[in-house]
């Protein structure tokens, strides 16, 4: 690390899991704060800090271990007194415990919750994911979504997932600080697409229409994907302007939701269609 941009920064090592700023890490690991309005959460990785600090994001410290150093172009984009501290490495380890260990991590604070009537001005298609609770899944689709030109995610009864979850971050590559994500329950999502004329289309393998047929239809849209073993509600079906499916193998019982959403969001695509040779 160059010490010369650090050096007027707050900094130290922490070399005993009783130093405060152990133990801060640690509840943060052990009990997050799940969905509360003002708490801190933990960002791993640089690209993924990196990710939070261009989206606005408020860092309070950032921790590195071993060899894991901060690059320069991180150490660049620290806002002053954002502090920045060594982890020992056998520290680090009993840290975590049996989380995935992060060599470089940071304590920020959460953005504010994002709500459905934030949603107005967008002017790309929303991703509605029903009942989805596995973060990795989650992120993942949150990551396609913001590639492939999605205006927002809805995430609707899931209760489990906690937006600004650790994995969830890790599995969107950050892209969760910048593409709204929003918690919602159905009857509120269904008003909310009622009031602005907002078509909701449902993937599922019983659809009557095939997938392709998404790359003709005008935005914004709804398109809501359930989980694989149940798929959506039978009040978002019953909603539905129509529903559409991807067509597989029939040796293949189905395919993994986030890999379902990203077909289905290629066909959104201006020009997905189209073949150059």
């Amino acid at each position: 690390m160059n010490t010369a941009t650090t050096e007027l920064r707050p900094g130290g090592v922490v070399d005993s899991l009783l130093h405060p700023l152990a133990q801060e890490v640690r509840g943060l690991l052990r009990h997050p704060q799940r969905d509360a309005a003002d708490r801190s959460i933990l960002i791993d990785d640089e690209e993924n800090i990196l990710q939070a600090l261009r989206a606005g994001v408020r860092l309070e410290r950032l921790f590195h271990a071993g060899e894991e150093t901060p690059s320069e172009g991180l150490l660049r984009a620290l806002p002053p007194g954002v502090g920045v501290y060594e982890v020992a490495r056998r520290t680090c380890k009993k840290l975590f415990d049996n989380d995935k260990v992060s060599r470089l991590f940071a304590v920020a604070r959460a953005p504010a919750p994002v709500r459905l009537e934030d949603l107005d001005s967008l002017g790309g298609d929303v991703v509605v994911l029903d009942g989805l609770g596995i973060a990795g899944n989650v992120g993942a689709i949150v990551r396609t979504a913001a590639a492939l030109g999605a205006g927002a995610v809805v995430l609707l009864n899931s209760e489990a997932a906690d937006v600004y979850d650790r994995r969830l971050i890790r599995a969107s590559r950050g892209n969760v600080f910048s593409l709204p994500v929003v918690k919602a329950h159905t009857g509120p999502f269904l008003a909310f697409c009622r009031a602005r004329g907002l078509p909701l289309l449902v993937a599922t393998p019983r659809g009557e229409a095939p997938v392709g047929r998404l790359a003709a239809l005008p935005r914004p849209l709804a398109l809501a994907f359930g989980n694989e073993l149940e798929g959506c509600s039978p009040a978002l079906e019953a909603a539905a302007r129509f529903r559409v499916r991807i067509p597989t193998d029939p040796r293949v019982e189905s395919l993994n939701v986030s890999a379902a959403a990203a077909i289905a969001l290629f066909h959104r695509m201006p020009g997905a269609g189209s073949v150059e040779l």
